[in-house]
């Protein structure tokens, strides 16, 4: 029986909030893996897309994270740390990040949160904000491109990164205030 909306997407967001916690609590590698094979065999419609979105944009930083720890904390202490909490961290971000990017695919946060006024405009606010970045980030790649005769590589993306994030920042800051006047306006 499926539920009707809103309620199938409240049922759903609640179980996201339930799975993460408890998926956060784990800290051993066997019941982090048990975790990510129940994850994927529960929400197995739309699993390659999670995990391939897991894999390119969650894993490298968490790797890249972990070793510069690991390195860090070879350079203290004179000898490698042990690799089990790295490698426990990097599941249970993996496995978060997959439970978050399915349960996405499938939760209408709009009418999940309309019974919840302030929640609906936090999240108003927070994809207003993460649309202006993106546009942002989109246009600073495509001006590097145009002022360049060959593909912008990585070491030239990162060239570039301190002034696109100075204007990320600005433009932040422009629409947190303009969205500050705009409540005020309205008598929040």
């Amino acid at each position: 029986m499926r539920l009707p909306e809103p309620r199938r997407s409240q049922l759903l967001l609640a179980l996201w909030a339930i799975a993460v916690f408890g998926v956060s609590a784990l800290t051993t590698l066997p019941a982090l893996g048990l975790a990510a094979l129940l994850a994927g065999a529960l929400l197995w419609r739309g699993a390659l897309a999670a995990a391939r979105r897991v894999l390119r944009s969650v894993l490298p930083l968490t790797v890249a994270l972990s070793l510069a720890s690991a390195g860090w904390l070879r350079l203290v202490s004179g000898r490698w740390p042990d690799a089990t909490p790295f490698a426990a961290l990097a599941l249970r971000a993996a496995v978060i990040s997959f439970v978050t990017f399915a349960a996405l695919a499938r939760i209408d946060l709009f009418r999940a949160l309309a019974p919840f006024p302030t929640a609906s405009r936090l999240l108003v606010l927070t994809l207003a904000q993460v649309h202006a970045l993106r546009l942002l980030a989109t246009d600073s790649l495509l001006g590097l491109r145009s002022r360049m005769l060959r593909r912008p590589g990585p070491v030239d993306v990162a060239r570039g990164a301190g002034g696109i994030t100075g204007a990320l920042l600005t433009l932040s800051m422009k629409n947190a205030r303009d969205v500050s006047d705009a409540m005020r306006s309205r008598g929040f």
